[in-house]
């Protein structure tokens, strides 16, 4: 006989599995700032951050946009590379900074970073914003959301960028503006077919919220567990 559980049952049932499998991990939203830069400097020199205690959402825009498709080892080369010559050097820390015929954008991974980046900064300069600005403005947009349309923040940068496809702005919406976002990459596919579960970010952020769960907690556990073994 065939499984004739739910998605929300499947979905529970994973997520009791990964709860008792990190417990004591520190997947929350409260250590999102430490776990990046833990990861970033490892056991190397330090990147010259621009505070010494948070990561800004300039930073965030930045780093979560060199992700791409690449391994973990792959991407934190990347944005190490780039984050002092390009980031610090050409932008001057601030995403407004970022324009399409810059210097500094060779040799970046895909095309579309640079795209994203110059857009990022199109937006706020034409809005006469900060990304502190902008990002506290998704902020706002997100308590508007409701179980029935939950990624009022995801859907409003996706909308900005006029992107078709999102991850790296998923990865921004619930890392630094901590809106209801579930991003999929090839580690979480892994982990989502393994429960039998739909590969559709806005589907698990509302199965996420039927059962209770927080969909940024868990989409960090459904990462880590597809990473486990690689």
């Amino acid at each position: 006989m065939g499984d004739k559980r739910t998605n929300a049952d499947r979905l529970r049932s994973a997520a009791e599995e990964l709860e008792a499998r990190f417990a004591e991990e520190m997947l929350g939203d409260e250590n999102t700032d430490s776990e990046l830069r833990t990861w970033l400097d490892g056991d190397e020199e330090p990147m010259p951050w621009s505070h010494v205690d948070h990561v800004t959402s300039d930073e965030w825009f930045f780093i979560t946009t060199l992700y791409g498709e690449m391994t973990l080892d792959g991407q934190r080369t990347h944005i190490r590379r780039y984050y002092p010559s390009l980031f610090v050097g050409g932008a001057a820390r601030d995403m407004r900074g970022f324009i399409p015929d810059m210097v500094g954008y060779e040799g970046l991974r895909s095309g579309w970073m640079k795209t994203r980046l110059a857009k990022m900064g199109e937006i706020l300069r034409d809005r006469g914003l900060t990304m502190d600005e902008y990002t506290d403005q998704l902020r706002s947009i997100e308590k508007a959301s409701t179980p029935r349309n939950p990624t009022r923040a995801l859907d409003a940068i996706i909308r900005d960028h006029q992107a078709t496809g999102w991850k790296t702005l998923s990865v921004f919406i619930r890392d630094c503006v901590r809106g209801n976002s579930f991003p999929i990459d090839s580690r979480v596919v892994k982990e989502l077919k393994r429960h039998g579960l739909p590969i559709d970010e806005r589907q698990l952020i509302s199965l996420s919220l039927e059962i209770g769960r927080d969909p940024r907690k868990l989409a960090r556990m459904f990462y880590t567990a597809g990473g486990e073994g690689a």
